[in-house]
């Protein structure tokens, strides 16, 4: 965990998104009002405590300008307290990084129930490249493609669902399921890993 390990190209970003998407959840803010201050010790915090990395105030402030630069946020403010405004751009990707956060959290800290949970869509001929967008969200953020239409995680993740249906052009054709039993369930369980 050192500071000065080489990150691969966009790793940087990733993790910083990551950590500011983390930070709206944890705050009980993500996008109902997308702006909000941070102190960059705490983004530290929790970059290190949900990433496991360690970065450096100066180094953290750079990636933030490239992330204003590139028009995904931008920032006001002096010395250790920033004001972070989410950009529309900014919003599918900061959303993508922190529900694939929590669901890793999710994945490392809970043992499996038994039961699955499914988002399964149907959106119309004539919208279709919303589809072909929505299955490669799902398959980013973690879920498994059970059929075309069907995605299943095996922890509870309604919340996480409620914001992809918010968001994502698209939402609006998911539904939730809960199931106790799947067929082939032993191959998803090794694909996941319970």
């Amino acid at each position: 965990m050192a500071e000065d390990r080489k990150y691969r190209t966009g790793e940087l970003k990733e993790i910083i998104l990551s950590a500011l998407g983390i930070s709206l959840v944890l705050g009980g803010s993500i996008f109902l009002t997308p702006n909000f201050p941070i102190i960059l010790g705490s983004l530290i915090k929790i970059i290190k405590e949900f990433k496991g990395e360690k970065i450096s105030k100066p180094k953290l402030h750079r990636i933030l300008k490239r992330l204003e630069k590139r028009k995904l946020i931008s920032l006001e403010g002096r010395g250790d307290s920033v004001q972070v405004k989410i950009l529309e751009a900014g919003q599918v990707k900061l959303l993508r990084y922190s529900i694939k956060q929590l669901l890793e959290i999710k994945r490392k800290d809970k043992r499996w129930e038994g039961k699955w949970f499914l988002t399964i869509f149907d959106i119309p001929e004539t919208e279709r490249n919303k589809g072909d967008y929505l299955r490669k969200f799902l398959l980013d953020i973690g879920f498994y493609p059970y059929q075309q239409s069907v995605y299943v995680y095996p922890y509870e993740c309604e919340d996480e669902v409620k914001l992809i249906k918010r968001i994502i052009e698209g939402g609006n054709y998911i539904s939730y399921i809960i199931a106790e039993k799947l067929e082939n369930e032993e191959e998803i369980r090794r694909i996941f890993g319970i």
